[in-house]
């Protein structure tokens, strides 16, 4: 069966609010229209509920990397809906911190991938994932720091280049 393709539109913002380990403790409206998920089905749920499998590894290595470092991040990620289908987004990814500075969750808004970026980012995560599936997961990682060191100008940061990818 061929999944279908959700496509969000410019007003779509989907957020979502994660613990610690993953589990979500807050989902808009929105999440719940585009993921198309019964009403407060999300909550208590990993996150990974709606990891597609088109998704490499390495994408969502570096993002822990970075939000549990206490650093914002942004991605492009194909997300699964309920029943066969999917849609990408542009994410934000931050922790939210105690007054103490420690991490007491992690906060994520997502909006609508652009064409260009698609274009670019889709057959490069296909790339990565094979790469995973041969070689494993530090392989694909060198390939992740290649691709961003080829598309990085003058001291750009990873987030940077993903913005650029997007606009």
């Amino acid at each position: 069966m061929t999944e279908q393709e959700v496509l969000l539109t410019d007003v779509d913002i989907i957020v979502s609010q994660s613990d610690l380990e993953g589990f979500i403790i807050y989902a808009n409206p929105i999440f719940y229209k585009i993921s198309a998920y019964p009403k407060g089905k999300l909550i208590g749920e990993n996150h990974n509920i709606i990891r597609h499998k088109d998704m490499p590894k390495v994408v969502f290595k570096y993002m822990w990397e970075q939000i549990e470092a206490k650093k914002e991040v942004y991605c492009f990620v194909k997300n699964k809906v309920r029943e066969n289908g999917y849609y990408w987004v542009y994410a934000y990814v931050r922790p939210s911190l105690n007054r103490d500075g420690t991490i007491r969750n992690y906060i994520s808004t997502r909006k609508a991938i652009s064409k260009k970026a698609k274009n670019i980012i889709e057959p490069f995560y296909k790339h990565l994932l094979n790469i995973e599936k041969k070689y494993g997961l530090k392989e694909s990682e060198k390939e992740f720091n290649k691709f961003m060191q080829n598309n990085c100008y003058q001291n750009q940061s990873y987030n940077d280049v993903v913005h650029s990818i997007q606009y």
